[in-house]
């Protein structure tokens, strides 16, 4: 499996969106969302409508971040254009956080016990950070009590390719990040968070059924792997 990781994320919501339309479809029902609480074993009928959301704008959002990954902040335009660098800058943030959302989403509906800790850990991670600092609260950043809010606004001549410089003009301090390398941790750690998710909720789904639980899961195992490293 010799993916790379928004093309790995992008397998694992395939599968995923595959293995509940099977068990969705597999007969026929006229009340559909009621059919769909059943097997999906969810807490409300409404929790449906919500999953389908999610999945959509994991999609969505991963074609944004493979088209980022590609051609960074200059996008592919042969003109040398501010305000495009702009927009891919914010798009890309943006993207990144609705997909950390949509994954959030999953693991409450299918009601996954380390949803806060999946949560801390997704909030914690470097892209999130510069995403609030530059394209959510760039004037009113937030740290801790007691504190005053801090403002960021991002260097223009630094917006190439996959880095970007920022100036904090509430302590008069020049930042930078790599923003290849905090998609690429994000894009791990999401795919790790959304396994434990389908793992849930295929032992919930399943749970009178061990031999499905377990091909299932085995099915799911080389996305595990080419997270460790391996090609397999």
């Amino acid at each position: 499996m010799n993916l790379d990781w928004a093309e790995l994320l992008c397998k694992i919501n395939d599968m995923f969106v595959n293995l509940t339309r099977e068990k969705i479809f597999k007969k026929e029902t006229n009340d559909f969302k009621k059919h769909v609480r059943s097997c999906l074993k969810l807490n409300d009928e409404s929790d449906w409508n919500y999953i389908l959301a999610s999945e959509d704008i994991l999609e969505d959002s991963n074609a944004a971040i493979q088209n980022f990954l590609k051609f960074g902040i200059s996008g592919p335009t042969k003109y040398d254009e501010l305000g495009e660098k702009y927009l891919r800058l914010y798009g890309l943030l943006n993207a990144v956080y609705l997909q950390q959302n949509a994954l959030l989403s999953l693991a409450k509906f299918f009601q996954h016990p380390n949803y806060s800790k999946m949560r801390e850990d997704l909030e914690s991670l470097q892209i999130r950070r510069i995403r609030n600092q530059l394209g959510a609260h760039s004037v009113d950043f937030f740290e801790e009590e007691g504190f005053p809010n801090r403002a960021f606004v991002p260097v223009r001549i630094s917006l190439e390719d996959f880095h970007v410089e920022f100036f904090e003009h509430t302590k008069d301090e020049m930042h930078k990040a790599d923003l290849k390398e905090s998609i690429e941790e994000h894009l791990k750690l999401a795919s790790h968070v959304y396994l434990d998710v389908i793992e849930k909720s295929i032992r919930t789904i399943y749970k009178n059924n061990p031999e499905k639980i377990e091909s299932l899961i085995e099915a799911f195992s080389p996305f595990r792997e080419r997270l460790k490293g391996n090609i397999v």
